[in-house]
């Protein structure tokens, strides 16, 4: 039986979502797949030698986070592996993270074979409790549809058999660069732009101090260590090292945590005019 390794980082669930959607199309092609966090996938400890790997990670200030770029550079090289990768995006974040994933992954000796964006519901919220993906389709509200999964399944059941034919042919990777949501206004502004000065248009984590339990659960959760909680609920944050994900957020089941989410959804909606191809797209 041919065997599949899926790894995904996420923050708010959506990549994880996607991760076991592809596990499940793999499945019933009878093939046999394990699916990991990368926070959590210790492949000294796993003796799994797949034949395709597939990576997936969300898209954040227009990039690959930062933290799925290291867990990503820490994995071992791979040998004879097939490679497949997607990114989950709220269809308005302006981005090329397939194409950047790829050449991560070729930097492990995998042959990219294929690449996807995918359109899930966008994770920002309009209160604690609602996401802007869950009531707006043009935040991807409805996403993934079973059509696209659907097409999706076709195209991953392609490569599958590819696979199983025989040796396969390397994806030129550069295709993958049209995978991208900038227009030509949102490229102009990459180029004046860092990550960090599209960060600093969001505002920081906050706490409410009588929600809070102190279960540390976005202490052990936030992959950049910006986060301290200790005492008699002494909470601070180091703010040279918080990346704004918000994953603090959506662990906490006290909903103790929250930010600024109107200037969230004011800058949200400012750059979504700025991105076009915001659909789900299949390249392989």
């Amino acid at each position: 039986m041919n065997k599949a390794l899926i790894i995904y980082y996420t923050c708010s669930g959506n990549t994880r979502e996607m991760a076991n959607i592809t596990a499940k199309i793999l499945r019933e092609s009878d093939w046999e797949v394990r699916v990991y966090n990368l926070r959590t996938y210790k492949p000294e400890r796993i003796s799994f030698e797949p034949q395709l790997l597939i990576v997936g990670v969300p898209v954040h200030y227009w990039e690959m986070p930062d933290a799925a770029v290291k867990m990503i550079r820490d994995l071992p090289q791979f040998k004879n592996t097939a490679g497949f990768v997607f990114s989950t995006f709220g269809k308005c974040v302006c981005n090329s993270v397939p194409f950047q994933l790829a050449q991560e992954l070729q930097a492990k000796g995998v042959n990219v074979l294929g690449g996807a964006q995918i359109v899930m519901p966008h994770s920002s919220r309009l209160d604690e409790h609602t996401r802007i993906g869950d009531i707006e389709p043009s935040f991807g509200q409805g996403e993934p549809s079973a059509d696209i999964v659907r097409q999706y399944g076709i195209a991953l059941r392609d490569i599958t058999h590819k696979i199983n034919e025989g040796p396969v042919a390397a994806l030129d990777v550069t295709k993958l660069k049209a995978l991208h949501t900038r227009n030509a206004v949102a490229n102009v502004m990459n180029v004046f732009m860092t990550t960090g000065m599209r960060r600093d248009f969001m505002p920081y984590v906050q706490r409410n101090v009588e929600k809070c339990i102190q279960c540390k659960k976005c202490v052990s959760h936030c992959d950049y260590q910006a986060l301290k909680l200790s005492g008699q609920k002494e909470f601070s944050l180091l703010k040279k090292r918080c990346k704004k994900c918000y994953t603090c957020i959506e662990v906490c089941k006290q909903n103790a945590l929250y930010t600024n989410w109107k200037q969230v959804i004011f800058w949200t909606r400012f750059i979504h005019p700025f991105s076009k191809n915001t659909d789900t797209i299949v390249i392989q």
